[in-house]
C-alpha cells in the first residue's frame, strides 16, 4: 500500500472528456446553421449537375466511340451528344456553368467551415460529425426542396402566355425565391440536427 492517496479525476475534467458539452453543442449549432447551407447549396447547384452531366454524356460518348458496328445506334447517340454539346455551348450556358462553379466552391467552403467550427469548439471527431450531420439533414431538406420547385412552377405559370423576357424574368425570380427559402430552412435544420449527430458520435478513446 502506498502512503499517498490515489489521484482522482476532477469532476470538470470528467465532463470535458465526453462528446457533449455546451461549448461543443454551440460549435455543432454554428456548423449546422452556417456551414450546412453552403454544403446544401453546393450539392444542388454544383455536385448534382456535374454528376448528371457525367451520367448523360458518358454512355453517349461510349456509344459514339465503340458502337461503330451499328450505324443507327451511332447516329442516334451522335445526334444526342451533339445536342448536349450545343446546349452547353450556347451563351445561356455561361450562366449555367457559372452557377455550377459557384455551387462546387460553396460545397468545398461549407465543408471546410464546418470542420473549422467543430475543431475550434473542441469536437473530437469533426469529420464524422460533418458527414453525419450532412446526411442526416439532407433527406429532410429535399422534402422542402419539393416545395421550392412548386414555388418556381407557380411563378412561371403565372407568367405563362406572356413574352419571352417576362417569362425568363419570372423564372429568375422563382429561382431566387426558392433559393432564399431553402437556405433559411437549411440553416434551421442544420442548427437543429448537427447537435443531435454530435450526441450520437462516440469520442475517440
Amino acid at each position: 500500500m502506498s502512503a499517498f492517496p490515489a489521484p482522482t479525476v476532477p469532476a470538470r475534467a470528467a465532463v470535458d472528456a465526453g462528446p457533449v458539452t455546451s461549448r461543443r453543442r454551440s460549435g455543432a449549432r454554428r456548423a449546422g446553421a452556417l456551414a450546412y447551407p453552403l454544403m446544401y447549396f453546393g450539392v444542388v447547384a454544383g455536385v448534382v449537375p456535374m454528376l448528371a452531366l457525367l451520367v448523360i454524356t458518358a454512355p453517349i460518348l461510349f456509344g459514339v466511340l465503340f458502337g461503330a458496328g451499328e450505324t443507327e445506334f451511332v447516329a442516334g447517340f451522335s445526334r444526342t451528344f451533339a445536342t448536349v454539346l450545343l446546349v452547353l455551348s450556347t451563351p445561356f450556358a455561361v450562366w449555367v456553368w457559372g452557377y455550377v462553379g459557384v455551387g462546387i466552391v460553396a460545397f468545398v467552403a461549407g465543408t471546410a467551415l464546418s470542420l473549422h467550427l467543430l475543431r475550434t469548439h473542441g469536437v473530437d471527431r469533426p469529420r464524422t460529425v460533418t458527414v453525419g450531420g450532412f446526411f442526416a439533414t439532407l433527406p429532410i431538406q429535399l422534402l422542402f426542396g419539393i416545395v421550392s420547385v412548386i414555388i418556381v412552377l407557380g411563378v412561371v405559370g403565372a407568367s405563362f402566355g406572356q413574352d419571352t423576357m417576362t417569362t425568363m424574368r419570372a423564372v429568375g425570380q422563382g429561382i431566387m425565391i426558392a433559393t432564399a427559402v431553402n437556405l433559411l430552412i437549411s440553416a434551421g435544420l442544420g442548427a437543429l440536427l448537427f447537435p443531435v449527430v454530435l450526441r450520437a458520435v462516440k469520442p475517440r478513446r
